[in-house]
């Protein structure tokens, strides 16, 4: 969506095509943002038509494709338009890519070992920029945040609901577990591809707020994957407790017969098993895909991530096993990396 703003005199020209784009924002205020103060919902559509100076126009992913459309998890923030100047800059060569966290307000402490490890061994020679996705974290702690690292750090704040098609007193039936935990693992399987803010990347790194990176990378590990046509990169492959994937695998193969589809190594993968993708390396391409989307959504709408705590981990990994060659996954068993009780020394 695009508006020619500004002429010669310093007057706005409004074509009749922004005009109805702008009705469209009424009635999308109207009908879905209700719950937006009418103020707030001006100041982002002045952004979205007035920005000027920079020259963007960025509709919050307002958009026909179903590849970035607007969620109530997302709150589009002033850092997803200074994402879209970056990329604009972007150094030709230079993988698009990002690394990427998800952080709550009463975990910052580790995340600032996080990314300060992060900022010595790997990104203070490669600058790639960090999306922080953040509930709940204060104005003054984000500033502390900012200011503590080297890195080009960009928020993005989250809201965080029980989606509409559950019952919100739904009862979960194993692997009784705190509730935000299960809109972590929705997020991380579903909801972060559909964040305006990482909108024309190829590659993402995600990291957990609780993450070590051991010792110095000399390489960069996005160039890596762009070389060698790898989608997905992990360093470890571990299992699942069988009472937190309580007939996953089972809807999975439901999934696979009833859409004839033909998996690359879902049948060679055991049951349970997972990649630890607390520390990921991927192609965009495989999460933004219809065979992906198509098969979340299936997932998802069966509710157990909050019936059952089924994993993004597990989500994911039969993902992956269903639709990218072995061949273009990679075992980075070079990097040093903690995670809780895990060491790849």
């Amino acid at each position: 969506m695009t508006a020619s703003l500004g002429s010669k005199r310093g007057k706005r020209i409004v074509s009749l095509p922004s005009i109805l784009c702008f009705m469209s924002l009424i009635v999308l205020y109207l009908t879905v943002w209700s719950n937006m103060s009418f103020n707030t919902f001006v100041s982002k559509v002045n952004q979205i038509f007035v920005n000027s100076e920079s020259n963007i126009s960025y509709s919050y992913c307002i958009t026909d494709s179903t590849k970035y459309k607007r969620t109530p998890y997302e709150i589009g923030d002033d850092d997803a338009l200074r994402m879209q100047n970056l990329l604009k800059k972007w150094p030709v060569g230079k993988p698009k890519a990002f690394i990427y966290y998800l952080i709550h307000s009463n975990r910052t402490s580790m995340f600032l070992e996080s990314i300060r490890l992060l900022d010595i061994r790997f990104n203070n020679q490669y600058n790639y920029p960090v999306i922080v996705f953040h509930e709940n974290v204060s104005s003054d702690m984000l500033s502390s945040i900012r200011s503590s690292s080297k890195s080009d750090i960009y928020f993005q704040s989250v809201v965080f609901e029980i989606p509409d098609f559950l019952p919100q007193n739904f009862t979960q039936m194993s692997c009784h577990w705190y509730v935000g935990y299960k809109h972590m693992c929705r997020f991380h399987a579903k909801l972060v591809y559909q964040q305006c803010i990482i909108r024309d990347f190829e590659y993402a790194w995600r990291l957990d707020d609780d993450s070590k990176i051991l010792r110095p990378i000399n390489y960069d590990i996005f160039d890596y994957m762009r070389e060698r046509n790898l989608q997905y990169g992990y360093v470890y492959v571990n299992s699942d407790r069988p009472s937190c994937t309580v007939n996953l695998w089972t809807n999975a193969r439901t999934y696979v017969k009833s859409n004839s589809i033909t998996p690359t190594f879902f049948d060679q993968w055991k049951e349970n098993q997972m990649y630890y993708n607390n520390f990921e390396v991927s192609r965009l391409s495989l999460w933004l895909s219809d065979d992906y989307q198509k098969f979340i959504d299936y997932i998802d709408r069966l509710g157990g991530m909050y019936y059952y705590r089924w994993g993004d981990a597990p989500i994911k990994s039969i993902a992956v096993s269903l639709f990218v060659p072995r061949n273009e996954t990679h075992c980075f068993k070079d990097i040093g990396y903690e995670h809780q009780i895990f060491k790849n020394l």
